[in-house]
This record gives C-alpha cells, structure tokens and sequence, in this order.
C-alpha cells in the first residue's frame, strides 16, 4: 500500500483526504499525515463522518507544522500538494528532487516557465509528476468523451461550457490569497483553467484562441473565451465575481443526434430523434478519488500515464497565457501551435 502525505490542510485537501479513505479501504493508498504552517488549519478543516457519510469514518492522520520534521519521521512513497498556487512550482520540484511521486493541485503553476521546472525536475528524479486536473476523471466526463471519440450521437456541432461562482474565500481567513493575483492568478488561472483543460481533453488542440475579460475583485474575474475548431464553436465562460450566488458548473455539447447537458450531477441526454429524454448511468465517484486512484496506478506500474499528463497540464497553463494575451489584445483570435 502506497503511503501518502498532504502539504496544505486548506479547504481543497477535504476532498483529496475523503479520496484517500475511500483508497485505504480498498489496500491502494494510505494517508498518513499532513503539514501546514498553520497549526489551526488541522482544526479548523477537520472532517468528521458527516462529511464522508461512512459511520466507520475516523481521521487518523499525523499532524505537523514542520516540512522537514514530517519527512524525517515518516516513510512515505507519494506527495500530495494541496497549497496555494504560488508554492506549488516551489514545493513540488523539491519533493521530486527528494525522491518521491508528487500529485499536485490544479493549477500546475502561475506560469508555463515554472511548469517546465516541474517536469524538468519529474525527469531528472524519475520519479512520477501529474497534476490534480479532476475534471478528467468525473465519470460524467468519461461519458462525454466516449460519446464524442466514437460519434455515438453523430458529430458535434457546438459546446459550451461554464463555471460561475460567488468570489472564494480563503476559509473566512483575513488573508484571502485567491484574490491576490500574484499568488492565484485570479479567476482565468484558478478557475476558468478547469474548463479549458477539459476542452483541449474532449476535443484536441485548437485552431485558435481568443478571450475577453474584466477585473473587479483580483484580475480576470469574469472571463469568455472561444477556441476554434474549424466551424464547431466551442466557448466557455467563468466568473468569481457574482454577488448572492452559488456556485455552479455545466456543460452542453451539442452533436447532430442529440444534446448533453452536464448539471454537475446529472448527465442528460436529450435525443433529436423525438425519443423522450433519459440521464446517462455514470459511476458514484468524485473526480479527486479517481485522479488519486489513477496516480497510484501509474506510480506502481499498472498503466501508463496517458489520461492526464504532467506534459499536458504545462500545456494547459501555456493556453491561459495565450488567453491572457488576447485579453491584451482585446480579444484577438490568436493562433494555438501546441508547444510553441
């Protein structure tokens, strides 16, 4: 069994932590500790049975404030990096330098030059690198994605994508590093990525890019962009600047047979053919317990790694540059040349 660690108690390693329980169960994983600078993190993010709905539920992890301390005391094979944004270059190239596998949160980093530190880093340790994207592994996705690879619905003829959310908080922290931009990157880096990832995942690389924005709370608050595949328009949009709002994530993709509708819960399928409507029957599994469950895969030699590289992950970051310029631009289409 795998033993794994968490560096950042925040609010994102509750689900990374549930992940590793259902893992444990199952002999794949272990979580056996977890650091952060902040000693009241451990409290103030603390799951009980409530939230992991399991009556046998008990959170028995090591905690600790010190890096060095947690890996000097423990054997651990896997780091699971759930900080802000901007350690996540930092911390991840010294973990891979130190010898162990490094599942890091999405965004991989602030910039595509740090991303190649990180693979730069996985390559010369030979040791594993993948990026926490778990929009990959939603079974909703999975659905979408065969559906879309075997024409099962016909072509695509369209799709759009959205994320809308109030502005995060940093767990009511005074120190709120998501609206921060040198430390998140605001709104397009944070949470506009998820759906751009997901687009290059489901339908290849772009012709091109283009995207407006405007800022109000960090940079880049409320993002629309569009990626040109051929005459199929595909656009996405993200916002974390709504007011009295709750947070919300779908998708409609739009074949020739029939439309998808992704809710968040529920895939929809909406026949052309005048059949009734029907949801699709998908797996009971969150994204994060898949993409841990994948990583140790990969890490104890079961598959390749061919679902959610670290390569494609870099590329991702590059796309919100790409992004970004256009926003400079005005929203110019911009030519998307894969690695260049």
């Amino acid at each position: 069994m795998l033993r794994a660690a968490i560096i950042g108690h925040g609010e994102i390693s509750k689900a990374h932590r549930k992940a590793f329980w259902e893992l444990e169960k199952s002999g794949k994983a272990k979580l056996v500790c977890a650091c952060d600078i902040d000693p009241d993190a451990f409290e103030r993010n603390k799951m009980t049975e409530r939230d992991i709905k399991d009556s046998e539920f008990t959170e028995n992890i090591g905690h600790y404030t010190e890096l060095e301390k947690m890996l000097g005391d423990q054997e651990l094979d896997l780091i699971n990096i759930c900080t802000p944004t901007d350690l996540h270059c930092e911390i991840s190239v010294r973990m891979l330098e130190r010898g162990y596998h490094v599942l890091c949160e999405k965004p991989m980093a602030l910039s595509y030059g740090d991303c190649q530190r990180m693979l730069n880093a996985a390559a010369k340790s030979k040791k594993e690198l993948m990026v926490g994207q778990c929009v990959r592994f939603y079974p909703a996705y999975d659905y979408i994605k065969l559906a879309i690879d075997e024409g099962s619905f016909g072509k695509v003829i369209g799709a759009h994508f959205s994320r809308l959310s109030p502005t995060p908080s940093s767990e009511k922290r005074a120190d709120n590093w998501f609206i921060d931009p040198k430390r998140s990157g605001g709104c397009i880096t944070d949470l506009h990525i998820h759906d751009v990832d997901l687009i290059r995942y489901l339908f290849g690389e772009p012709e091109a890019v283009c995207s407006r924005a405007s800022s109000s709370v960090c940079v880049y608050d409320t993002v629309h962009s569009s990626f040109k595949y051929g005459d199929i328009p595909v656009t996405a949009i993200a916002d974390w600047s709504m007011t009295g709002f709750k947070f919300s994530a779908r998708s409609i993709i739009n074949f020739e047979g029939a439309t998808i509708a992704f809710d968040g819960r529920t895939v929809t399928v909406y026949p052309k053919d005048g059949k009734a409507p029907y949801e699709a029957e998908l797996k009971n599994e969150s994204g994060h317990f898949g993409e841990i469950s994948y990583f140790c895969d990969v890490i104890e030699g079961k598959l390749e790694n061919t679902k959610n590289t670290a390569q494609s992950a870099a590329l991702t970051v590059k796309m919100i540059e790409k992004l970004k310029e256009s926003i400079m631009l005005g929203g110019e289409y911009l030519l998307w040349e894969e690695g260049k």
